[in-house]
């Protein structure tokens, strides 16, 4: 009898989990995506703001933080690619997620234009670059905490 019951029971919560639609577990799935891409969206922010205050330390060089920077420019071109295509290609069903590509996009080329803003300072130390270094970074903040629900 236990056995006939395991069995059963198994059956039964392997069946509950397929009885979701596509749509139920494509908005799940989108939800858990969404959440990652918001925590790189803030780390990448948080990475930017410590390479700056490292060479503001002299803790890295202005080669250092040109390389690392280099390096989320990059990156920020890969996502910003993707996004875009998965939008021309309309994978997107809900209103709700294709404005939320559109703000994550913003905000990764505010991020690229903050790194870029960090290597011109490295180059040229002034006030003109480091208010234009300050002025992104705010901005970026703003709309990273605007997506993420945080209050300023």
């Amino acid at each position: 009898m236990k056995k006939i019951f395991t069995i059963f029971c198994f059956i039964l919560l392997t069946l509950n989990s397929y009885t979701q639609t596509c749509e139920e577990r494509e908005g799940k799935m989108l939800t858990i995506i969404g959440g990652f891409s918001a925590g790189l969206l803030y780390n990448t922010y948080g990475v930017i703001g410590s390479v700056a205050d490292g060479f503001m330390k002299d803790a890295y060089t202005g080669e250092t933080v040109t390389n690392l920077m280099n390096a989320q420019k990059a990156m920020a071109d890969n996502f910003i690619k993707m996004m875009n295509n998965n939008l021309k290609e309309n994978v997107f069903t809900k209103e709700a997620d294709i404005t939320y590509m559109k703000s994550a996009i913003e905000i990764i080329k505010g991020l690229k234009l903050q790194a870029g803003f960090l290597i011109d300072l490295t180059e040229v130390n002034s006030n003109k670059k480091r208010d234009e270094y300050e002025t992104q970074r705010q901005k970026n903040w703003s709309s990273i905490s605007k997506l993420m629900g945080i209050e300023e």
